[in-house]
């Protein structure tokens, strides 16, 4: 019978101890949605069309880490793998500081995105407790019916630090 209590007692520390943890994480702050006026995005990066086990994808992240310097990090999902094996389409850029950089030779490509007003979903929270894409997508798309907007169908996850993200979705003109 002691066994038991001191069982439940220490359950019941952990358990406040991880809630603890996950609000200090940033783990309860909602997903937080907002409309703003953009430009056309210009970014340069590398195109990865394959599974998500495939070695190429770290290459590629990572020459685009080394290249982007202090720039943020974007990612378009074109194709998002359902499983393990199935394809994923990826670009993986950044906006450089002069659109005239040299690094177009391949795999490197620019890609330019038309943008006249977009939402932006912005998470401030430890990454370990992000929520998944699919969550932010859909706030953005109940943001976007709730305003009467359409979306052109792509977003764009703009990587600032490990603990803030932005992701962007365009509206149709």
């Amino acid at each position: 019978m002691v066994k038991i209590k001191v069982v439940a007692i220490l359950i019941g520390v952990l358990l406040m101890v991880l809630t603890l943890a996950y609000f200090y994480m940033g783990g309860f702050k909602p997903i937080s949605t907002r409309l703003t006026d953009c430009s056309q995005i210009n970014l340069i990066g590398v195109d990865f069309v394959g599974t998500p086990q495939d070695k190429k994808i770290g290459k590629h992240f990572q020459m685009v880490e080394e290249a982007r310097e202090d720039n943020p990090l974007h990612t378009i999902y074109y194709k998002e793998p359902e499983g393990k094996r199935d394809t994923l389409h990826v670009f993986i850029g950044y906006e450089p500081n002069n659109l005239k950089e040299d690094r177009v030779v391949k795999p490197w490509s620019h890609k330019t995105i038309l943008c006249t007003q977009a939402i932006v979903a912005s998470l401030e929270m430890n990454r370990f407790v992000m929520p998944g894409p699919e969550k932010t997508k859909k706030e953005i798309l109940a943001f976007a019916m709730e305003q009467g907007l359409e979306l052109e169908g792509i977003f764009i996850d703009k990587i600032i630090s490990n603990d803030y993200v932005e992701v962007w979705a365009p509206i149709k003109p």
